[in-house]
């Protein structure tokens, strides 16, 4: 096979074993420069019981080494950008600001500088990534009175999408894409910042956004689906806690029922102990940039923000995502 010396130049395509991190070697599948983290993960997981009502950090059977294949669905924080259509991710090498808002020649571009937190788990396991996020997305248009008349744009003018309509294209497509052994396929689910944006503007029905996230999990399960890692959201709201609760009260039905393993892992206890004291972990600066349409007056180190673009993660926060979700899943057996 013949590349061309610019692409070999601009890309490494070959499993790099990098360091070690929580007993798993990192492998960098397709990358364009080689990153430094300096931010050290300094929180540890809240672990409680899978069998409490309210959800909780835990995991009842979950086995990280034995992923083979990750599928992903959820929202921004979750996209890559291939929004389940393709095997790989559009490639990032700075400075296309297309890797971190939706600027460029890719239709929903990563919400941040670089690899999202899911990738970077791939990397970690030596995984193959299938990712049906998309930006926008909610865990059903027909909960929220913004998005339940019709079809629905997100800020910057594209589709918005839900949870039903991932589920429903991976079914489609998905069995073609990836080895779905299901002892070796971990599916990851990431909703609910945007259902609370959504719920913030007109109002709408929570019970039907848990039904329907609930209705999702049991369609893959009847696909097949063994291991579920859920992230609950990086913030704390009434609506959003007692929706996790109902959630989560589902899972346990799921799993006393079918023998489905759940690893849950809750991003508020992560993101407040950031936002408690962001010096101490490595942070210098909350946000990068001011907007997703602009790189223009940006901040003169995006590794040390917290968020890359207002509420989304930078490239060092999604890793130290990554990290904490798998410190979550080893710790909260």
């Amino acid at each position: 096979m013949r590349v061309s010396s610019t692409l070999s130049i601009l890309f490494t395509a070959a499993l790099v074993a990098a360091e070690e991190q929580h007993e798993h070697e990192q492998f960098q599948f397709i990358t364009g420069v080689n990153r430094t983290l300096p931010i050290k993960l300094k929180a540890s997981p809240v672990c409680g019981e899978f069998s409490s009502q309210n959800f909780t950090e835990a995991n009842t059977g979950v086995t990280l080494n034995a992923t083979k294949t990750i599928v992903a669905f959820g929202d921004s924080w979750t996209s890559n950008g291939s929004n389940g259509t393709i095997p790989f991710a559009p490639i990032v090498f700075p400075p296309n600001p297309s890797a971190g808002a939706r600027l460029g020649n890719n239709f929903r571009a990563r919400a941040s500088n670089g690899y999202v937190w899911v990738e970077d788990l791939a990397n970690t396991l030596g995984a193959k990534l299938i990712d049906y996020s998309v930006g926008g997305a909610v865990v059903d248009l027909a909960a929220w009175n913004s998005t339940n008349k019709g079809v629905t744009f997100t800020s910057d003018n594209l589709l918005r999408t839900d949870f039903v309509a991932e589920t429903a294209l991976f079914l489609q497509q998905g069995k073609y894409l990836a080895d779905l052994n299901p002892d070796t396929t971990l599916y990851t689910v990431q909703f609910g910042i945007n259902d609370y944006n959504q719920y913030s503007l007109l109002g709408g029905d929570w019970d039907l956004a848990a039904t329907s996230f609930l209705q999702q999990i049991s369609i893959l399960q009847a696909n097949g689906a063994k291991n579920f890692l859920i992230h609950w959201v990086y913030f704390t709201r009434n609506v959003t806690d007692a929706f996790q609760n109902v959630v989560h009260q589902g899972l346990q039905t799921a799993h006393a029922e079918n023998g489905t393993n759940f690893a849950t892992v809750n991003l508020a206890n992560l993101f407040t102990a950031i936002q408690a004291s962001p010096a101490e972990w490595g942070y210098t600066n909350t946000t990068c940039l001011a907007s997703q349409n602009f790189t223009d007056f940006g901040c003169n180190d995006p590794d040390r923000s917290i968020f890359y673009i207002p509420s989304h993660p930078s490239a060092t926060t999604h890793e130290i995502l990554n990290q904490y979700t798998i410190l979550t899943m080893e710790k909260c057996i």
